[in-house]
């Protein structure tokens, strides 16, 4: 059973995660909160130190504590990786085809339900913060190493779950991606945000990770269905939550030259510590 402190900062940490307590917002007094949930003020100065502890809150001098800002909206477009059919036919990664998925302590290995979308995941969907959307939960890993896991939340669509007939059951051999497919005559794209934060308690336990001292490593990829009017953006069908630890894994890709760097190379016409800023 989760000691109270414990219980004050998840439900915190929801409200952090739903954009209740947006970045750069005060949460309320530690005697308001004591008061609220019945506790005593050291009690809830412990479940802010392990907020803070994650990196999701901050302590400033004699004004309280606050969201962190995350500077994650600076967003890349170079792919490192590349999507292969793996060995059964499915949509993988090349580096973790090997893996499959483990099962949850209730014995399934896909977790489907529908749940209130976080603030950030609402934001790549189009939709508001809170809608409920399905998702699927799983916890992958590579069966020759313990520790190699990873957790993989699927947010799907609402208009996937609503015009996609085959995907109101079983999704069946290849997956998702291949019944969108089949249903849409066309081929999927996919697009990938790489980020790192602390973990949670839950996601620290399910990665095998420490509980403290390990930061988490997040790929958040979104799969696209291009539009046949090429002037219409993509749909997106979904975001995919991908998180393990940082301790274990890096992302790695090959920088490739632009055109404006091809071979041969032109002479460089001023002094890099020189040059004024451009505008």
């Amino acid at each position: 059973m989760a000691a109270q402190y414990e219980e004050i900062a998840r439900d915190l940490r929801e409200r952090i995660a739903s954009g209740e307590y947006p970045p750069g917002t005060q949460l309320p007094l530690m005697r308001d909160i004591a008061a609220t949930h019945g506790v005593s003020d050291i009690t809830v100065r412990k479940a802010y130190a392990l907020l803070t502890r994650e990196g999701l809150v901050e302590s400033r001098r004699r004004s309280g504590v606050f969201v962190k800002e995350h500077p994650d909206r600076v967003r890349l477009t170079v792919r490192a990786r590349q999507v292969e059919r793996d060995e059964l036919g499915y949509f993988s990664g090349p580096e973790v085809q090997h893996w499959r998925a483990l099962p949850w302590p209730d014995g399934k290995k896909t977790r489907v339900s529908e749940a209130p979308a976080p603030a950030d995941v609402a934001e790549i969907l189009g939709v508001e913060v809170g809608t409920r959307l399905t998702i699927r939960k799983r916890l992958v890993g590579d069966p020759r190493q313990e520790d190699h896991r990873q957790l993989a939340d699927s947010w799907i669509a609402q208009w996937v779950s609503e015009e996609v007939p085959t995907l109101r059951g079983d999704t069946g051999l290849g997956g998702m991606y291949d019944r969108v497919e089949e249903w849409a005559d066309r081929a999927l794209t996919w697009r990938e945000e790489v980020s790192a934060r602390m973990p949670s308690p839950e996601e620290a336990e399910a990665l095998k990770m420490p509980a403290t001292g390990a930061p988490l490593l997040r790929v958040v990829r979104v799969t696209q269905l291009p539009s046949d009017d090429a002037d219409e953006e993509p749909r997106v069908v979904e975001v995919q939550d991908i998180r393990m630890s940082a301790a274990l894994f890096a992302v790695g890709y090959p920088l490739l030259r632009a055109e404006s760097a091809g071979w041969p190379v032109q002479p460089a016409t001023s002094d890099y510590y020189q040059a004024p800023l451009s505008d």
